[in-house]
């Protein structure tokens, strides 16, 4: 055959041929980073590390389900705050489009590792997403997100009223709390000045985990303190373990105990008051959400919770003795039998 036809008809199979099948680069999700305090756990464990299952579960609800159409990336310091930049750094260094994290801790080190980066915070501190955002009413950097409650000396305080409503006789309390959560230091020193009107003396006591309450109840003890009044964070609220030991302590001296953080209640306390975390954490998503359709920090305001939640625990009332009266049971949310 002529090699010029040869050319030709080679030419025209080539083009009834198909095209070859390149390999498909695969398309990369939009990527949540996710920095907690806590350890892995189900959303209603009772354990401030929930908020990160509640807050994938309005992800969840929102549309954005994992390795379908976003990508979640984990980090969990597991009660070692030093932890917290490290594993920051490990996540700002996978090129997210939002990270999210909860407490002070977590919120320092997610601000410390990136500039760029949107973050949403939630739930944290006011103090610390003041600090951090510049604005409340529109974030000045890459910080938003969602506060515990509006002063957390002020709830402090309508706790310890309450406690004064159901044990008139109360004039000690021991204020439990981690030295290494800066905002709650700083929440004693301003609950020292609020308390005076109601007759109340409070004693500081400081433990950061689970192996220093036993140092932390010979203190108690020693300063022959009427109650406990425990404030929130991760490694002693926010840990199932450590509110048991610290009821079970309470209930030995026949001491009650109340609590910012709601499941302290269902544990064993008294009484808390505080503003329902998982409710925020859900919220949270709502802010990650925006932030993946394009949305900027500064659109969205830091909010505030309104609804705050006063729940009792009768079984616990009896067993010291303290009859609840009418007026505070009309004003519980929730009543633990």
């Amino acid at each position: 055959m002529n090699p010029r036809r040869l050319v030709l008809l080679l030419a025209a199979i080539a083009c009834w041929l198909p095209p070859p099948a390149w390999p498909q680069q695969p398309t990369r999700l939009p990527m949540v980073a996710i920095l907690s305090d806590g350890g892995p756990t189900a959303c209603g464990s009772g354990n401030t590390g929930e908020a990160v299952a509640c807050m994938v579960d309005g992800l969840r609800a929102l549309g954005h389900v994992a390795g379908q159409n976003v990508t979640l990336e984990y980090r969990y310091a597991r009660g070692d705050f030093t932890r917290m930049p490290a594993l920051a750094a490990e996540l700002v260094a996978l090129r997210p489009d939002v990270l999210y994290t909860l407490t002070t801790p977590g919120a320092d080190a997610a601000a410390g590792a990136t500039a760029t980066i949107p973050i949403v915070v939630g739930p944290a501190g006011q103090p610390t997403l003041m600090r951090l955002a510049g604005s409340l009413a529109r974030p000045t950097g890459n910080v938003t997100g969602l506060t515990t409650s509006v002063d957390g000396a002020d709830m402090s305080k309508k706790c310890l009223q309450l406690l004064k409503e159901l044990a008139p006789r109360t004039a000690r309390v021991a204020v439990l709390f981690n030295p290494g959560v800066t905002p709650n230091v700083a929440l004693v020193d301003d609950l020292e000045r609020a308390v005076g009107q109601l007759g109340i003396v409070l004693q500081r006591v400081e433990a950061r985990n689970a192996a220093d309450l036993r140092q932390a109840f010979a203190a108690i003890a020693g300063g022959r303190a009427d109650a406990i009044l425990m404030l929130t964070d991760g490694n002693l609220a926010g840990n199932s373990g450590v509110r048991r030991l610290v009821n079970d302590w309470a209930a030995s001296q026949r001491m009650p105990v109340v609590a910012l953080f709601s499941p302290f209640a269902a544990d064993g306390a008294l009484l808390t008051l505080a503003t329902d975390l998982n409710a925020i954490a859900r919220r949270a998503a709502f802010y990650v959400h925006r932030l993946l359709g394009g949305a900027k920090p500064g659109d969205l305001p830091i909010e505030r919770p309104t609804v705050f939640k006063l729940s009792l625990n009768r079984k616990t009332a009896a067993a010291l003795g303290i009859t609840i009266p009418p007026s505070v049971l009309l004003r519980a949310d929730e009543v633990l039998q």
